[in-house]
């Protein structure tokens, strides 16, 4: 299981969506903070975009572990820090970057055992 050293943490997102623009137009239309919500836990909406984390399930957000699966999607995308979502064709990843590290979505999500590898 992950260790978050302070979970409930919030900052300041800032998101670039790569699908064809550039990072900075993707920021001009999000308005540069925020604009990152997870739908389920393996289900992320930036601005008008839906992505799926690549092979990554989670349960179903209207049972209890979905519910914790998007509670835990949603507090990495206000983690303290950098964040950048890139997505194309339906599937992207968020990346965290910090003074510990860079850490991927898709991989705390299935490190939690709350997800699973693989598609339903």
């Amino acid at each position: 299981m992950t260790n978050f050293r302070n979970p409930i943490a919030v900052g300041i997102l800032i998101v670039s969506l790569c699908t064809g623009a550039s990072a900075q137009e993707g920021l001009s239309t999000l308005g540069a903070i925020g604009g990152a919500r997870a739908y389920s836990g393996n289900e992320i909406e930036l601005g008008q975009n839906r992505f799926s984390l690549p092979d990554v399930t989670c349960p179903d957000p209207k049972t209890e572990n979905g519910r914790r699966a998007k509670a835990l999607a949603n507090t990495f995308l206000r983690m303290r820090g950098t964040m950048r979502c890139e997505s194309a064709n339906g599937s992207g990843d968020c990346f965290h970057r910090s003074s510990s590290g860079i850490r991927r979505l898709s991989t705390v999500m299935l490190t939690t055992g709350l997800c699973w590898a693989g598609e339903t």
